[in-house]
């Protein structure tokens, strides 16, 4: 699987967690995640952000979830650890996912609207 396909599936699932627990009315269906992460004190907000409460931070917690359970999929061996560009194209990945996320989210609330 190449990189764009990798930043594809990234950007698009860190979007449809951020869709399907959006505030709408009384909130969609996975909205009692957000809202438990947004309710507990305890839990600092950098890492609660990555998890689901933040688009463009989300890319780098689930994109190298993603990343790294496609690369170790499509290995043979475990060779590509000692592969310096396997690190860079996961940074890569992150950090486009995250561009990506923050355009598409940004033009949805400009087109749909907010909710909140």
């Amino acid at each position: 699987m190449g990189i764009f396909e990798i930043i594809l599936v990234v950007s698009l699932s860190c979007l449809g967690i951020r869709e399907v627990t959006d505030e709408v009315d009384n909130g969609r269906i996975g909205y009692p995640i957000r809202k438990w992460f947004i309710d507990q004190e305890w839990i600092p907000l950098f890492f609660a952000k990555p998890i689901i409460l933040c688009v463009t931070c989300m890319a780098s917690f689930w994109g190298t979830i993603i990343y790294w359970s496609i690369t170790y999929h499509f290995s043979t061996n475990f060779d590509f650890i000692t592969d310096y560009t396997v690190y860079v194209k996961w940074v890569f990945c992150c950090l486009s996912a995250s561009f990506i996320n923050t355009l598409l989210w940004t033009a949805r609330n400009k087109n749909i609207g907010t909710f909140n």
